[in-house]
């Protein structure tokens, strides 16, 4: 028996070894090669150059210049950096400038131009067509009649014709691809909708982030002006020896906590500019200067109980509404594909015309060019039923059962989502209301507290500790009571829409 070496045996030989001449023995590994065969089989060269050479190769790229000219932003701002913009004005300008309002719009376009199609096939078919060229064909004939053995007969001719077909019976085909192709526009313009109102809630909630973020920067600000007060007053104390190192050291170490604090807020300023941008439908880049957060309405009182809120969200969202239009409209395609299984009937007719010249010729006989123009036509019914196609019928009822189901379950279930939300947007608006009225009484006792330790340290009466706490506690129920006055906006803007007040 003949010794066998494996391929890896000889690859491994191969790369120990080198190349002639290569004292280093640099060379491409066992992979890359085969990587590399493997793309020069895949590919024939005309390709190959067109793509990356190998899996770890980046490819390189043409000129783009026209590609990336597409992504640069033409459009003037609309944004007057001068104006401090309500949020009144901040929806309006989202609902026109908003990119994905128009692309919910066209959307809107292409289901009415699907009813549109459908229509058309209401209507018959005329298509004109026309045949012109020149042909020679050869006839069998007796050698006693032709010497050569056949006739040859020459024809240039041109035949047009009008063909006509018109579907009278298709047993409810295209009546349920009309009914469909409602449902579907009925749907597009609910999803519209939906998309101006989830624009406008997009809207608030980013107004509501940056106002209050304002506010609270302002609430940073003026705890560090409190914590610079509290130092300089254990300064002052420590300058008349009633304060020790400890006290002023901590006294600092609080006024630089709140420096952090504020920028930290600031920080958080720049991505609330960015979110309300975006919501806006303008270049993230773009600062937006808004009202105040004071200026701001107060949120209507909850007089409905919860489940009258429900059933008026189950009645008005457009989202809901539109989960039902799409299973209308497969209940539709269901139908449809069903029709499939009975015969059409079609009125069918044609009127042509031969226009051109002949020339027979037999033997050295030859009859000449003659005219020959004649026109013809003719009228019938035409019945097409499908016998057999493999069970193509069958599976397409099949298939579009399976999405019917799949829909009516898609109802179910978008149903209890909002359901879910409607609840928790009613009861956050709740909550929040109630919050409100104990987080200002904690901001109003929390700021009397820490000016009478204030003042009785500065008489000698209170220790650093405490006048500590009474600043945090103070910054703290400032925080609290803004963040709860967002909560109730942000819950109220919810329940708006998870209800859609506006849906019609």
């Amino acid at each position: 028996m003949r010794p066998t070496v494996s391929l890896s045996l000889l690859l491994g030989v191969c790369v120990l070894l080198g190349r002639p001449g290569d004292s280093t023995g640099a060379e491409a590994s066992p992979a890359e090669t085969a990587e590399s065969m493997r793309n020069s089989r895949d590919l024939p060269e005309r390709l190959a150059r067109q793509v990356a050479p190998a899996a770890s190769t980046l490819w390189s790229a043409p000129d783009l210049s026209r590609y990336r000219s597409v992504l640069k932003s033409a459009e003037r701002s609309p944004i007057d950096p001068q104006k401090r913009y309500e949020l009144v004005e901040l929806i309006d300008m989202a609902q026109r400038t908003n990119p994905e309002t128009r692309v919910a719009w066209e959307t809107a376009r292409q289901a009415a131009i699907g009813v549109g199609l459908v229509e058309s096939k209401y209507y018959p078919v005329l298509v004109l067509a026309a045949l012109g060229g020149y042909q020679s064909q050869a006839i069998p004939a007796p050698r006693n009649v032709a010497p050569d053995g056949f006739f040859r007969s020459d024809l240039e001719q041109i035949l047009p014709a009008l063909n006509l077909r018109w579907l009278l019976l298709d047993f409810g085909r295209r009546g349920n691809a009309m009914d469909a192709a409602k449902e579907r526009l009925l749907a597009a313009n609910l999803g519209f909708n939906r998309k101006h109102q989830e624009i406008v809630f997009h809207v608030q909630r980013a107004y509501f982030a940056l106002t209050s973020l304002k506010e609270k920067i302002a609430v940073a600000r003026s705890s560090l002006d409190s914590a610079r007060a509290v130092r300089e007053a254990a300064d002052a104390r420590l300058k008349n020896g009633l304060a020790t190192l400890p006290e002023a050291a901590l006294a600092r170490q609080q006024e630089a906590q709140a420096v952090f604090d504020l920028e930290d807020v600031l920080a958080m300023e720049r991505d609330a500019q960015v979110a309300l941008a975006e919501s806006v439908g303008i270049p993230p880049t773009t600062e937006i200067r808004v009202a105040d957060f004071s200026s701001l309405p107060s949120p209507a009182a909850l007089e409905e109980s919860v489940d009258k809120v429900i059933d008026q969200a189950l009645d008005r969202r457009p989202d809901l509404i539109a989960k039902v239009a799409a299973l209308r409209g497969k209940e539709a395609e269901v139908r449809r594909a069903r029709a499939a299984y009975f015969p059409t009937l079609s009125l069918v007719s044609n009127v042509n015309v031969l226009a051109g010249r002949v020339k027979i010729t037999g033997g050295t006989q030859s009859t000449g060019w003659f005219n020959a123009a004649e026109p013809s036509g003719g009228a019938g019914l035409l019945f097409e039923w499908n016998l057999f196609e493999g069970g193509a019928t069958r599976r397409e009822v099949e298939l579009v059962e399976a999405e019917r189901r799949a829909a009516e379950d898609e109802v179910i279930a978008a149903r209890d989502r909002a359901i879910r939300e409607v609840w928790k947007a009613y009861t956050d608006v709740r909550l929040a209301v109630r919050k409100l009225d104990v987080a200002a009484a904690l901001a109003e006792a929390s700021r009397l507290s820490y000016e009478a330790t204030l003042e009785s340290y500065r008489q000698g009466l209170g220790t650093l500790i405490d006048l500590l706490a009474a600043r945090r506690e103070l910054s703290h129920a400032r925080f609290v009571e803004l963040d709860t006055k967002l909560q109730l906006y942000t819950a109220s803007a919810a329940l708006a829409f998870n209800t859609a007040p506006e849906a019609r």
